[in-house]
């Protein structure tokens, strides 16, 4: 049976708080900004140590809404790749096809539909394929295991996390948007349906740009706090 998580030693706190701030680390969707508790980089459940190097500040609100998602390259690397409907085959496939490596695994609607022998699915068995994408991406986020996972989605939302790309962010996943134009997406979208999701992807004004702007922000302070070098690449992380 795994041992009960033990209380921080209040001088392991205050020496976190002396070397990284008690401001909140994580900065999710909802943050108060204040840390009120104390955060695993390494989860616990991972075999995270109650060191000062492994403990950050966090608010109550991020510590829960993270749980035991790992920060990039402190377990698995998450790349995000985000495409308008009428491209969510055919852009996102030959992206990755062109980056992963033999055996990287990957995580896409239309994949998923067709494992489940759908062609067009209904707006049940949709939601039926969303929720195993979900449920995978949710695997994937929480693995201790240094493995590249490539997921496909269209809209960086869902009911349970509508600011997902926030938090994708927040825990500096390798985030790519792939725009062919709105003229082409109209183009390939096949009904009305497509068309509607089409216009609404649009709407987000979602753009690489933009993705880019937040990403540096974030890594700087990541920089900060000790979690990233300014100079190494994401994937090179300190052994913990």
């Amino acid at each position: 049976m795994m041992a009960r998580r033990q209380t921080i030693d209040p001088l392991i706190r205050a020496k976190v708080i002396e070397t990284w701030g008690n401001a909140c680390w994580l900065e999710l969707p909802g943050c108060t900004r204040v840390g009120t508790e104390d955060d695993h980089i390494v989860p616990y459940s991972h075999g995270g140590m109650d060191t000062v190097s492994n403990i950050r500040r966090a608010c109550k609100h991020c510590n829960a809404s993270r749980q035991d998602r790992v920060l990039y390259g402190y377990g698995a690397r998450l790349h995000m790749v985000v495409v308008p409907p009428g491209s969510c085959d055919r852009e996102a496939v030959d992206y990755i096809d062109s980056h992963k490596a033999q055996g990287d695994p990957v995580v896409s609607f239309s994949a998923l539909a067709a494992a489940m022998g759908l062609t067009s699915p209904s707006l049940a068995e949709r939601r039926a394929v969303a929720m195993a994408w979900s449920g995978a991406y949710r695997q994937f986020a929480i693995s201790q295991e240094p493995i590249d996972v490539w997921c496909t989605r269209t809209t960086p939302s869902s009911k349970r996390h509508p600011r997902m790309l926030e938090e994708w962010i927040a825990l500096d996943y390798d985030v790519r948007v792939i725009d062919p134009g709105f003229s082409v997406e109209w183009e390939r979208a096949k009904d009305d349906a497509t068309r509607k999701r089409v216009r609404q992807w649009y709407a987000l004004h979602l753009s690489q740009e933009l993705v880019d702007t937040r990403q540096q922000e974030r890594r700087a302070k990541l920089v900060a706090l000790g979690l990233r070098s300014d100079r190494a690449p994401a994937s090179s992380r300190p052994q913990w």
